[in-house]
């Protein structure tokens, strides 16, 4: 009877830590980590050989890992029993396999790579950064440690390890805010170049579970020099896996501000002609790099010099101002935008009353299929989002009110 007991008592405790295990979630999405970028650049379902993903650096670490580290992008995480020694977690999280969490299912990420995407940050301009970990089930209590990585450690040959790892900002135990924990991260004001910001969310349990991410960096500053190449801040991929264009559809790029005023709109017929091959997409990217040349370039960087590439789902949307949203839709064949009829005004939602709520029950964002009117316009949510509708590719324009 004891024996029984006990059995069940084990049983009952194993499965509350599972339990705690499966609950806790999240990545940081600014400065954005890899696995993130990589799973919103899409192109890892078809060719079953990775040769739709767009990113060199992510098909490379797709090629090692398979799509495992995308399906999994919250879940970078390891179990550290004695959590507080950090020689344990650097015995648990060996030398390539610091971007993976400790999990060698996920060591692509840790690849070293020439074309990782970065988030430009001038220190010139700003001494600090605010790091957003999206968090898609807030756990308490943790605390933080973020890393950056050191001035001689090369992004492009090496693996990342502890020796090249610098600790700037410890943090007890904060509250979530609309499910994101917010961290304010003083930067070295000398550094330039990149560089790798790596952040560990560590848990405060019985599993000593951990959450570890890398966020690739180009530190510039534009003090230093007298004529220094304008800052471009990468927005992510040019085109999504569905943007093929078909004739009679009609390519309509714009830009807004952090308010969600529209800065620009460029229209694109796709013709017959055009439609093969995306050459629609080449034709607009080359448009758009004439006309709004100090705003938004569309190609892929390297070094300093964005260049249209030939194979249009290889292009990148880069911004002069990071606050900036760039959206592009292909609308239907239609000449006017569709009436309303056969959606329910009840389940419309005036932006910003999200009809979603966070896990303190506050409207916080909108799901897939949602349905949020603004300027006049209804749009659907394509995912999970929390941006201005219309304002970027988690959209789709459903009619005009």
């Amino acid at each position: 009877m004891k024996t029984s007991q006990l059995f069940t008592g084990t049983l009952s405790l194993l499965a509350l830590l599972c339990s705690f295990h499966s609950q806790a979630h999240g990545y940081v999405e600014y400065p954005k980590a890899r696995q993130q970028i990589c799973k919103e650049d899409g192109g890892y379902w078809w060719p079953a050989d990775g040769s739709g993903i767009p990113n060199l650096a992510c098909r490379a670490a797709f090629v090692q890992s398979g799509e495992y580290p995308l399906s999994q992008h919250h879940e970078f995480s390891s179990n550290v029993a004695n959590y507080q020694d950090i020689n344990a977690v650097k015995a648990k999280l060996t030398t390539g396999l610091l971007c993976a969490g400790g999990d060698s299912r996920k060591a692509g990420m840790d690849a070293p790579s020439a074309h990782w995407h970065y988030s430009t940050i001038d220190v010139s301009q700003q001494n600090s950064l605010q790091l957003k970990f999206k968090a898609t089930t807030p756990h308490n209590p943790s605390y933080w440690q973020v890393y950056l990585s050191s001035a001689d450690y090369d992004p492009a040959t090496e693996l990342l390890n502890w020796d090249k790892l610098q600790l700037i900002h410890q943090q007890a135990d904060i509250t979530a805010q609309a499910g994101y924990y917010l961290l304010n991260i003083s930067l070295p004001a000398d550094r330039q170049g990149k560089a790798v910001l790596y952040t560990r969310w560590q848990r405060e349990d019985a599993a000593g579970e951990g959450f570890y991410n890398c966020s690739d960096l180009l530190l510039v500053n534009s003090n230093t020099d007298p004529d220094p190449e304008p800052v471009w801040f990468d927005k992510g991929a040019y085109l999504t896996s569905g943007q093929t264009g078909s004739a009679g559809e009609t390519a309509v790029l714009r830009v807004f501000d952090s308010s969600g005023q529209e800065l620009m709109e460029q229209s694109l017929l796709i013709s017959q002609t055009t439609a093969i091959n995306q050459q629609w997409a080449l034709d607009l990217a080359q448009l758009v790099n004439t006309q709004y040349s100090t705003l938004l370039q569309i190609g892929l960087q390297q070094n300093a010099l964005i260049t249209v590439q030939p194979t249009p789902a290889q292009n990148r949307f880069y911004l002069r101002n990071t606050t900036h949203f760039v959206n592009l839709d292909l609308k239907p064949a239609e000449t006017t935008t569709p009436g309303c009829a056969g959606l329910d005004p009840a389940q419309i939602f005036a932006y910003p009353n999200w009809p979603q709520k966070d896990w303190s029950g506050q409207p916080s964002h909108a799901s897939e299929g949602d349905h949020l009117s603004y300027q006049n316009k209804v749009y659907r949510a394509n995912w999970w989002t929390q941006s201005i509708p219309g304002s970027d590719s988690s959209w789709t324009l459903i009619c005009s009110i």
